[in-house]
């Protein structure tokens, strides 16, 4: 799906994240819309569409923030397996179709739990019983190590080098120093997978507005155009090949590359959803950014690390950085791409970013493609 960029982020605002003693959902969510609006240079009554999620825990519902605000936008909505790709998505199609605008995608959450809790939902499944998400992103690790030889180091690749970038992110909502020896004596939670491997529930509020070209024009930062999107679901589970490996987001890469015209090779930023560690060398690999089965040596010789030349959530990521279901890679995004995050700021600011990513217990899949003009 190509987007021509007739769409484009206007602003984006967000809290810190971790644990908030004391704060409501609905108050988190108020700051960062606050932050979005002063960010795009709007006021409220210009927004037409609020959209969220229904995500357990999401804390927020839109109608009633919408009351609490003191507007009345054309349409409300959320999706029920809502991390931010889908929602955003839904926020571009009813600017396209010419319902909308300016939509804000609003979330935020302050679960019991928060910094401590682990990720996921539970799913129950007729021959497997009910398990966790994390069990199944094990799997799915156990499997590629079976098929590969893949190792626990490149898991840990990923978590040290998230852990690095979210030291220099004031946000974070973990910034303690990580060494591989204290990520190696961590006890496995579910094989393969350590603690570490999996993203904490977290508090955090934020926003994300999004507009036509034509509102685009008048925002107050430089507009992150929409290049172009891809969608697949996978929706069979089981009894998909490939469905541990998360092979249908080969199809997705297929779709947002041929869309915009680009390569793996073009992409100077790129955010992937990280509800594990292991989720984000699976998605290296079947997005092209190395050959199946070569994400260990991708990820070797701190590949991933700070001013590697390779920037991979740059704020820390859900490992680190927060688990808003990644809302907070599309903040950090747009903030990258307009040079705006301090020590962390990729030297050449990028010009061109990607998202990618999964839902639910690996049955939807997403990927959008983002430039600056």
């Amino acid at each position: 799906m190509a987007a021509a960029r007739n769409v484009a982020i206007l602003g984006v605002g967000a809290t810190p994240a971790g644990i908030m003693p004391g704060k409501t959902a609905e108050q988190l969510a108020l700051q960062a819309f606050k932050a979005a609006l002063d960010d795009a240079g709007l006021n409220k009554e210009q927004i037409d569409g609020v959209l969220g999620a229904t995500i357990a825990g999401s804390g927020i519902q839109q109608e009633q923030f919408c009351a609490l605000v003191g507007i009345n936008p054309k349409m409300t909505g959320a999706l029920a397996y809502a991390t931010s790709g889908f929602t955003l998505h839904y926020a571009i199609s009813l600017i396209e179709a010419g319902i909308c605008e300016t939509v804000a995608c609003v979330y935020a959450r302050n679960p019991p739990g928060a910094g401590a809790a682990l990720s996921g939902p539970h799913v129950y499944n007729a021959a497997h019983g009910l398990i966790n998400a994390n069990a199944i992103a094990a799997l799915g690790w156990s499997q590629h190590m079976a098929t590969y030889g893949s190792t626990e180091k490149a898991l840990a690749a990923v978590v040290l080098a998230q852990r690095n970038y979210a030291r220099m992110n004031p946000d974070a909502a973990f910034r303690e120093p990580l060494t591989l020896e204290q990520y190696l004596a961590q006890e496995y939670l579910i094989w393969p997978l350590r603690e570490l491997d999996i993203a904490l529930v977290g508090a955090a509020g934020m926003t994300v507005i999004v507009g036509s070209r034509d509102a685009a024009r008048d925002c107050r930062k430089t507009p992150v155009y929409i290049e172009a999107m891809g969608r697949r679901q996978g929706v069979r589970l089981y009894e998909n090949d490939g469905y541990l490996l998360m092979d249908p987001m080969r199809d997705v890469a297929r779709q947002v590359y041929g869309a915009a015209g680009l390569r793996p090779d073009d992409i100077e930023a790129l955010y992937i959803y990280d509800a594990t560690s292991a989720v984000v060398l699976q998605t290296l690999e079947n997005y092209g950014f190395c050959g199946v089965g070569e994400c260990e040596a991708f990820v070797a010789d701190g590949r991933l690390e700070p001013a590697s030349g390779f920037p991979l959530n740059t704020y820390g990521g859900h490992l680190s950085g927060g688990y808003l279901f990644g809302w907070l890679h599309h903040v950090e995004m747009v903030r990258q791409m307009r040079g705006e995050c301090g020590p962390r700021q990729i030297e050449k600011v990028p010009r061109v970013s990607q998202y990618c990513t999964t839902g639910g217990a690996r049955e939807h899949y997403a990927s959008t493609i983002f430039v600056t003009e």
